[in-house]
């Protein structure tokens, strides 16, 4: 598995571990029905910090607002539990392995339909998961390559040989690229004919739909009336984009949105003050960094790395950007299975950092661009704070304010040094490269023994800890906000929010 490299640093260690599940036995759900607006059409306005840049297609999302619409349009085998740290049915009703762990044959659940009304077969799942693991235009393909083949026997029956045991199978089927489309579709997102305006229509069997979106538009998801668990209670949700975080919140406050993302942890308490708002962080595996862009001269010395990681008091910026809701980062991989508690990670030092940069080839001071996207207040903040402690090592930061997409254009062109970023955890873009470290991952994916797992990974952990491709910052939750009449809202451990589960009462 491609993992702490160069464009998904973690997603092995984390999405694939992390959840419990992997190792769980078959399961069963039973539907249940969510009733129907009782009274006129139900709508829900939300306003997000960013728009998305990656198509609807789930194996070719690499960027976060995507990844969040994908998840209520596109369902997967299975589901990641509310808490993030394990797997629950989703369109499998039951699976079972064979003795040698080989085989894996999952049921399907009884009566899904796709938002057109189209029956869910067996051979939709062979044909997306067939293009997940290895499409053309799939980001995610490493992630499948235990996968020797993927068989329907029958409309309701999916059969998966591996061609080695592979511990995380189950996590992997439960990611959202691995969601589900017909399969005549999701061989079309591999063509040219697959242009960006079908690539925003989505045919699948989750609670919402979409009929197209155009850049610079709202983005409107319309309930599935076929919905395997029942027409959500919410008949349109309408998402509009805003990326400054002060102008989503006087939104909210004003009723203009019922629900915004990414609330500035120093209004939490005050919105919560406020009559007729409501607040709150929730719990995720999320992280918060700079990435360093490791092939930028002197950002490709070490010890110039290491020593910005010591040079950044990590409390400071906990308590005067988080204020207090966040908590000191020891390790690239979030607070979950696996992490490794003992770690120390790059406690505040700046005599050490000081020595560190005067042994690199970054001691005659240099230079620094740090690009930071407009109207995130966190971002800006921790920018500041981090511009005047690396002035004393000799680096001159130059914060430069840029449209989000033009910050993650930059970064996947690598036309930058540095920015700040809170993942939670997809790729970190810092063009780290350590191909014997991308062969202890692929190893400690296939280890089957939970112990000598779990201490391959504290290796690979330290190994990237002490490369210092990031400056390691803060663990954090995720914050919203929402109208008090809306009810059910629900950020879970991955940071995915499903509209499924939300209502609006008079």
């Amino acid at each position: 598995m491609n993992s702490l490299n160069s464009r998904w640093p973690v997603i092995g260690v984390v999405i694939a571990v992390l959840l419990v599940g992997a190792c769980a036995p078959s399961g069963t759900q039973s539907a249940t029905t969510q009733p129907s607006a009782s009274s006129g059409p139900k709508v829900l306005k939300m306003a997000r910090n960013a728009e998305p840049f990656s198509p609807f297609v789930p194996w070719q999302i690499d960027d976060n607002p995507t990844l969040f619409i994908s998840v209520n349009v596109y369902d997967t085998l299975l589901r990641t539990t509310k808490d993030g740290v394990s797997v629950e049915p989703g369109l499998a009703s039951k699976w079972e392995s064979s003795a040698d762990a080989l085989t894996w044959t999952f049921t399907l659940r009884d009566g899904v339909k796709f938002s057109d009304g189209s029956p869910l077969k067996g051979s939709d799942v062979t044909a997306s998961l067939d293009m997940a693991r290895g499409g053309a235009k799939s980001a995610w393909k490493d992630n499948y390559k235990a996968i020797k083949e993927i068989t329907a026997p029958d409309d309701k029956t999916v059969k998966i040989v591996l061609s080695q045991p592979y511990a995380p199978l189950l996590s992997v089927l439960a990611m959202f690229s691995g969601g589900i489309l017909p399969a005549e579709m999701a061989r079309a997102t591999d063509t040219k004919d697959y242009d960006n305006t079908l690539a925003w229509k989505t045919k699948g069997t989750g609670a919402y739909y979409s009929e197209g979106w155009k850049k610079g538009d709202p983005i409107i998801l319309k309930a599935n009336p076929n919905y395997w668990k029942g027409k959500p209670a919410v008949d349109e949700v309408r998402i509009e984009y805003i990326p400054d975080d002060n102008t989503r919140v006087l939104k909210l406050q004003g009723g203009e949105s019922d629900l915004v993302d990414f609330v500035p942890f120093s209004q939490i308490a005050a919105l919560n003050g406020q009559s007729g708002v409501k607040a709150q962080t929730f719990t995720i595996q999320q992280s918060a960094f700079i990435i360093l862009n490791v092939t930028k001269p002197p950002l490709n010395d070490l010890k110039v790395r290491q020593a910005l990681n010591y040079a950044t008091d990590k409390d400071a910026i906990i308590k005067s950007v988080y204020f207090g809701q966040a908590k000191y980062m020891n390790s690239p991989i979030p607070q979950g299975t696996y992490w490794d508690k003992n770690l120390p990670g790059y406690p505040y030092d700046l005599e050490k950092a000081k020595t560190l940069m005067s042994q690199s080839a970054g001691a005659s001071g240099f230079k620094m661009d740090m690009q930071v996207r407009s109207g995130n207040t966190n971002f800006a903040n921790t920018a500041v704070i981090l511009k005047e402690a690396w002035a004393k090592l000799g680096v001159t930061v130059d914060i430069q304010t840029l449209d989000t997409a033009v910050v993650r254009t930059n970064y996947r062109a690598g036309d930058f040094m540095s920015t700040p970023t809170a993942a939670s955890p997809f790729s970190y873009w810092t063009r780290y490269n350590n191909p014997d470290l991308n062969d202890k991952i692929t190893k400690a994916d296939l280890e089957q023994d939970t112990k000598k797992r779990e201490a391959m990974y504290s290796e690979i952990q330290k190994i990237y800890l002490d490369a210092a491709p990031l400056v390691f910052i803060s663990y954090l939750g995720a914050t919203a906000g929402w109208r008090s009449n809306v009810d059910g809202f629900f950020i879970d451990g991955l940071s995915y929010y499903r509209f499924e589960d939300v209502k609006i009462n008079k």
